[in-house]
């Protein structure tokens, strides 16, 4: 494994963590505007869901590159 191999995989993994905190976030949104109550077809509860999935379909690819890279490089964790 070369040292660019090294840095993407550790990028990525940096990467992954950065998401993956974006997405905890974007859940935690949805989770405090059902708990208030807003119905599900608000203006606000859609947008919450949207950045709830789009961060989480990110995290999901990112993943998957990853995990492939990994892989490929015979990684083993």
């Amino acid at each position: 494994m070369t040292k660019e191999d090294k840095l993407l995989l550790v990028n990525q993994a940096a990467r992954l963590y950065q998401l993956g905190l974006k997405v905890e976030q974007a859940r935690n949104n949805l989770k405090k505007l059902v708990e208030r109550g807003v119905p599900y077809d608000d203006s606000k509860m859609l947008h919450a869901y949207n950045r709830f999935v789009s961060a989480n379909s990110d995290w999901k690819r990112l993943e998957a590159e990853h995990l492939q890279l990994r892989a490929k490089l015979r990684v083993c964790i």
